[in-house]
């Protein structure tokens, strides 16, 4: 029979705490995000940065630790827990930016009508929010902008800890200006689509009112989609390109801010 006693219950519960905190974020970050993950894989990679970052950050994690007192084991795995969530949130948030965009653009062209049409479509996310999600991700991932996120995360646990946790009660501001801007970004990206389809539907409109034989509505359907998708075509790779620049300066932002 195997007997095993823990020596130092600190590093322990530091250890916990770190890896509730890498928990936190891995499950929210564009690459464990996806539903179709097995939770062990997003639980073992958790531990596997755990592992190889603790001693860089065991000195900060400890004085919770100390301050806290060993009886407060929930408390700290709770309070890492939602540290990390709230760091994966941000970094999703900037995700939803080109999701939002190609819902816009899904929209304008017309794929979404699917939904008018078929209300027993539970198909909720179209193919441009799909194809502009997954290409972003693929670029941060071979490009290797994933550093600056595991930078920042490691970054985290000196600067967000129970003894300074305090700090942060006046971030109001950069909230309102973060998701404004998340807001803003969106229409930006996709404002070469909205204003093609601002421009189809005023022709259509002198359209209707000079030849009322002509069925707009079916006419509409081509077009849109058909100038939707020339148009996105045209200008995919500026798209991405200021996508791509856009994801890692609001990355930097936040991190700074945590920073």
């Amino acid at each position: 029979m195997i007997n095993i006693t823990i020596s130092d219950y600190t590093s322990l519960i530091a250890f916990w705490a770190v890896f509730s905190r890498w928990t936190g974020i891995l499950i929210q970050i564009p690459i464990f995000e996806d539903y179709s993950i097995p939770m062990i894989v997003k639980i073992l990679s958790s531990l596997m940065i755990t592992y190889v970052f603790f001693p860089y950050v065991s000195t900060n994690v400890m004085k919770d630790v100390v301050l806290l007192g060993h009886h407060a084991f929930w408390v700290l795995t709770i309070l890492n827990l939602i540290i990390g969530l709230v760091i994966g949130f941000f970094v999703k948030s900037i995700m939803d930016v080109f999701v939002s965009a190609g819902g816009l653009i899904t929209q304008q062209i017309g794929f979404g009508a699917v939904r008018y049409f078929d209300q027993s479509s539970s198909q909720q996310v179209g193919p441009f929010e799909k194809i502009i999600h997954w290409t972003i991700v693929v670029t941060i991932i071979s490009s290797g902008a994933l550093i600056p996120m595991l930078k920042g995360g490691l970054m985290s646990f000196e600067t967000i800890t129970a003894y300074n946790l305090t700090k942060l009660s006046n971030t109001p501001l950069f909230y309102l200006e973060m998701f404004k801007s998340i807001f803003i970004s969106a229409l930006m990206l996709s404002s070469p689509i909205i204003f093609t389809n601002l421009l189809i539907t005023g022709v259509l409109g002198i359209m209707a009112r000079t030849v009322p034989q002509v069925n707009v509505l079916m006419v509409s359907f081509i077009v849109n989609i058909g100038m939707g998708l020339l148009v996105f075509s045209v200008t995919s790779y500026e798209f991405f390109s200021v996508a791509y620049d856009m994801y890692i300066k609001k990355l930097g932002d936040i991190f700074q801010f945590l920073t």
